[in-house]
């Protein structure tokens, strides 16, 4: 199973951020009063296969988030790096796009959300296995 370790938590609007769960193969947070999760699919990332990540936001009310511009970016210790726009998946407050990572071993993401109220970044920690 595939852990994501939540490497630290910026906010553009507060420095009050909840962790409330970082679990093998998902992560899920509130930042700001909006709460984000992360899945991916699938749960470990494998070089050249792609992987599909999904965002899933609700805001403090319960309701989905259809306002952001949902963006993961990803880079290696090397310096290589890449983003890719997250898009609307269908379903309100969920937003999906592919990765394919050339590369195995360890990858920094940071998922962004960009809201007419603000911005988020989410720094996160991904492990991608090796082909065989």
């Amino acid at each position: 199973m595939k852990t994501l370790i939540v490497a630290g938590l910026l906010a553009t609007l507060s420095s009050s951020v909840v962790v409330t769960s970082a679990m093998a193969g998902s992560l899920m947070t509130e930042v700001n009063g909006v709460r984000v999760e992360l899945t991916s699919a699938p749960e470990t990332p494998v070089t050249d296969r792609k992987t599909t990540y999904a965002v899933r936001l609700v805001d403090g009310a319960g309701k989905p988030v259809t306002d952001a511009r949902v963006t993961l970016t990803w880079r290696m210790a090397d310096g290589m790096s890449a983003a890719t726009p997250l898009r609307p998946a269908g379903e309100p407050g969920v937003y999906r796009g592919e990765v394919l990572f050339t590369m195995g071993g360890p990858w920094e993401l940071t998922i962004r959300v960009v809201r007419p109220t603000g911005r988020i970044e989410i720094p996160l920690r991904e492990e991608v296995a090796r082909q065989r």
